[in-house]
């Protein structure tokens, strides 16, 4: 048996207080699996490095490495949007105060192969790879290639299906204002790779189709997607487990559902080989959902939230405080048959009683009963019976 654990995203920007009783309780369940993996949601400070936004830097200490590997962690990904906030200096001092802090390290480098590479963590003669790639939304200066430090990409795009009535007003816009010629124009001297098909256009840099109604339609950019199957297949056929990390700010209007295309692609991972597919991105925690006997977290939210946004998500009611850590076991055959759930209290940015922020706890009584019914209550009757409360 095999245990994995994994968490809402770690947004902090240095050391925290985990004296608690119910800070314990949380490290000791994270610390008893194998492996426990979390998204490390900000930059490393470098000197010297330019901020790389005009808003929403979250910049952090090497200590917050070293407070998330007390917490029980033994890997964090960085594929995600603030990784890029220094730039590639930041990526550097950021894989550097990970492996400093004794934490294995994916989803950002110096080269898209560095980038791209699982973070590989080893318990009792089991191999664990986990691999991290953003979603996007992003510009493409922060993803990573060949020759440019960055993060790993898996762009997800979304093009918008009409009916003919409703297509051909938007290409009447899209010709009026000379889009269509200009794509065209783009498409021959090689600026774009992919040529507009009869069946589409563009519109304010919307893809839209014909189709029989209006709806959304995703899929992964062809590259990234070929690249990534490439990374899948290289971990399956050289670890015991493979978890797939993904960070989306792609979210459903409900920011307590996952989207139907993430929970689609998600099954085609397990399908590849994948044990297990954990998503961060949107702040709020989604249900759980398994395929295959693999768990499927697609939505964690947080587990430390150290955003400069509090009052208005308070104020607006938003469910940002209140997620879970989960903890798969997984038999032999690489089958999930349980997964412990520990509904948690996010780590606020409030400073506690030693002038430090107070670390994630563990929820208690009907709080965490209520949050744990929330997450389990799409489950079939089969998963259910692989999910427990501790």
């Amino acid at each position: 048996m095999t245990t994995i654990a994994a968490t809402g995203q770690l947004l902090t920007h240095g050391r925290l207080d985990l004296a608690s009783a119910r800070s314990r309780r949380l490290q000791a369940f994270l610390s008893e699996a194998d492996c426990t993996i979390g998204n490390f949601e900000g930059t490393v400070e470098s000197p010297g490095a330019w901020p790389t936004k005009t808003k929403t830097l979250h910049l952090a200490t090497p200590d917050a490495l070293n407070s998330i590997r007390e917490l029980g962690f033994d890997a964090v990904t960085h594929a995600n949007n603030h990784s890029f906030d220094l730039g590639p200096p930041g990526i550097a001092s950021t894989k550097a105060a990970a492996l400093a802090a004794g934490l294995a390290f994916g989803g950002s480098g110096m080269t898209i192969d560095e980038a791209a590479a699982p973070a590989i963590v080893e318990r009792a003669r089991k191999r664990i790879a986990t691999l991290a790639f953003c979603l996007g939304p992003q510009p493409d200066i922060v993803y990573a290639s060949r020759d440019r430090a960055g993060i790993a990409p898996l762009r997800m795009r979304r093009a918008v299906a009409m009916p003919d009535a409703e297509f051909e007003a938007f290409r009447r816009v899209a010709s009026g204002l000379g889009d269509d010629l200009r794509e065209k124009n783009r498409s021959r001297m090689g600026y774009r790779q992919e040529a507009l098909a009869d069946d589409q256009t563009e519109v304010f840099g919307a893809a839209i189709r014909r189709g029989s109604a209006i709806a959304p339609e995703w899929s992964a950019h062809p590259g990234d997607l070929d690249a990534f199957n490439s990374k899948l297949a290289q971990a399956c056929s050289e670890a015991d487990l493979v978890v797939v990390a993904v960070h989306s700010h792609h979210w459903d209007p409900d920011w307590s559902r996952t989207p139907k295309w993430l929970h689609q692609l998600a099954c085609g991972l397990i399908d590849r080989g994948a044990h297990m597919v954990v998503g961060t991105g949107s702040p709020v925690v989604q249900p759980v959902a398994f395929h295959r006997g693999r768990p499927i977290l697609g939505g964690l939210g947080n587990l430390i939230f150290h955003t400069a946004r509090s009052g208005t998500y308070d104020r607006e009611g938003v469910s940002v405080w209140d997620s879970i850590a989960c903890r798969a076991r997984f038999n032999d055959a690489g089958e999930c048959d349980e997964l412990a759930i520990m509904p948690v209290v996010v780590g606020r940015p409030d400073a506690g009683p030693n002038g430090l922020p107070v670390g994630p706890q563990a929820h208690e009584g009907r709080a965490a009963e209520d949050l744990f019914k929330k997450t389990t209550a799409t489950l079939s009757e089969e998963d259910r019976g692989r999910v427990r409360l501790v």
